[in-house]
């Protein structure tokens, strides 16, 4: 058995529950989560943004300790501290082999259905009622069970809570930056929306060695927070209008590459709008799947010459990229321990879902 918090019913908050939790099957491993982070993704679950059916455990952004390992399993031993993965990524499919592990056809679907990699389930309620698990790790879970593939092993002495982060929002966001947009050195960049992500894309874009760096919210704490990472600019967008503030900033051209880390069709055209002619808006906040929206081809791509990119994960190869993003962790040239806005227990994670559909936090990090 094992204490969990499971999404049960569309719009409700999460109940908190004594679930039965399988054995690892061939290929798997059972984590005792050290820390899990509650990130927008899993209220985009509850919302009903993200569709993974009830009832399943929530939680994606994870790290924890290998306590048993199922047949097969060679990278990873008991006793190992490890992050989790949230899409389980083989190394060997065709889009791992193009340096896209983030679409990694073995893992994608299993983690959109919240199965495991044979679409079934390790967490059943006290009847024998199968729960899913979100993104084949489930980490609002004292234990949960995933994929040995979604494990990247990490140092012992590198802190639970941070480990977590790396997992989902520091990857998304660095990644952002550095995998996905192509930043050259001096570019003006802004980041439209400055939570757990957004605060990371900033980072990544410091390290790309970008010039001005405007980040755009509508919260001053959260402005604050992101001077901190490393904005060299910031707009409250509630104070007056955003697009020409940025335009001021950037010699009326805007900027080369513009991030939208929110998710709503109103941001993402009002990040567009901030790019100029011949640079590139990147999307990174995930819309509601049914929201569609209109441009101008002729006018915005074809003789503007923009690009309009998509985002999934960071462009991350985990095992490359969190390796590296720990070593600058240690190094002091990656803040994350500023980025924890508050430690929790798993029975709070319902207020810090409030607190998060706010907008006045950056991460809340359960702590196991």
């Amino acid at each position: 058995m094992t204490k969990a918090a499971v999404y049960a019913t569309l719009q409700q908050p999460l109940e908190i529950m004594e679930l039965n939790l399988m054995d690892p099957q061939v290929g798997e491993v059972r984590i005792a989560l050290g820390a899990s982070g509650v990130c927008h993704s899993d209220l985009s679950v509850i919302n009903g943004t993200l569709p993974i059916p009830p009832p399943a455990v929530l939680g994606h952004e994870g790290a924890g300790t290998v306590v048993a390992i199922g047949a097969g399993v060679t990278n990873v031993k008991v006793g190992d501290h490890v992050v989790i993965s949230w899409v389980p990524q083989c190394g060997t499919c065709y889009t791992c082999s193009r340096d896209q592990g983030e679409l990694c056809e073995t893992g994608a679907t299993a983690s959109m259905f919240g199965t495991m990699l044979d679409y079934t389930s390790r967490f059943s309620m006290k009847d024998g009622t199968a729960v899913a698990q979100m993104s084949a790790a489930g980490t609002f879970s004292e234990e949960t069970v995933v994929p040995a593939i979604s494990c990247v092993k990490i140092p012992d002495d590198v802190p639970f809570q941070i480990a977590a982060l790396i997992g989902c929002g520091v990857l998304t966001g660095f990644g952002a930056a550095v995998n996905t947009a192509n930043i050259r050195e001096g570019d003006n960049v802004v980041v439209v929306g400055a939570g757990g992500v957004g605060l990371n894309t900033i980072q990544g874009a410091k390290h790309k060695g970008a010039g001005k760096i405007i980040a755009v919210d509508m919260v001053d704490g959260k402005l604050e927070t992101a001077a901190s990472v490393g904005a060299t600019h910031t707009i409250n967008a509630s104070n007056g209008d955003a697009i020409e503030q940025v335009m001021a900033l950037t010699d009326g051209r805007g900027a080369d590459v513009a991030f939208e880390v929110i998710g709503f069709p109103a941001t993402i055209r009002q990040s567009f709008d901030m790019t100029r002619k011949g640079g590139e808006t990147v999307i990174v906040g995930v819309p509601r799947l049914d929201q569609t929206m209109e441009f101008n081809p002729g006018m915005d791509f074809v003789i503007a010459e923009k690009t309009l990119k998509g985002c999934w994960y960071g462009g991350a190869n985990v095992h490359r990229d969190v390796p590296m993003l720990i070593s600058q962790y240690k190094n002091g040239s990656l803040k994350l321990d500023e980025l924890i806005s508050r430690e929790i227990k798993l029975e709070d994670v319902n207020a810090a879902m409030d607190e998060m559909h706010g907008g006045h936090i950056a991460r809340s990090v359960i702590v196991y």
